[in-house]
């Protein structure tokens, strides 16, 4: 009874832990498919880190991330605080940026606010 015991508490904890792991699985393709992708149109590749996700009292999140991407022999990295409500990005705001500027269409809003 006792080995059963130990095998229920570890699946537990397995499974908490993958459930955290997708939940922010989730959340980078969420930043990627509503804003990143189109900031970064056109390069090799580009990495997303969830630094933050701060759950608000009305509901929302408070997502701080980064962003970095390869485009020929230059870089480029974001660092960008999000407002998420019911899985869409409500607004955001640049807080670092260097390297290349864009590679988006001349009719793109800038860069500074998403």
């Amino acid at each position: 009874m006792r080995c059963v015991c130990i095998v229920l508490i570890q699946l537990l904890v397995v499974a908490g832990g993958t459930a955290g792991w997708g939940a922010d699985d989730s959340l980078e393709h969420l930043l990627r498919a509503q804003a990143f992708n189109k900031e970064f149109e056109g390069f090799d590749f580009y990495y997303v880190n969830i630094e933050a996700d701060h759950p608000q009292p009305d509901g929302s999140h408070e997502v701080l991330a980064i962003a970095s991407g390869k485009f020929s022999d230059s870089t480029k990295r974001m660092k960008v605080l999000f407002l998420i409500v019911d899985g869409l990005i409500v607004g955001g705001q640049v807080l670092e940026g260097t390297g290349l500027p864009p590679c988006l269409a001349p009719e793109h809003r800038s860069s500074s606010s998403l």
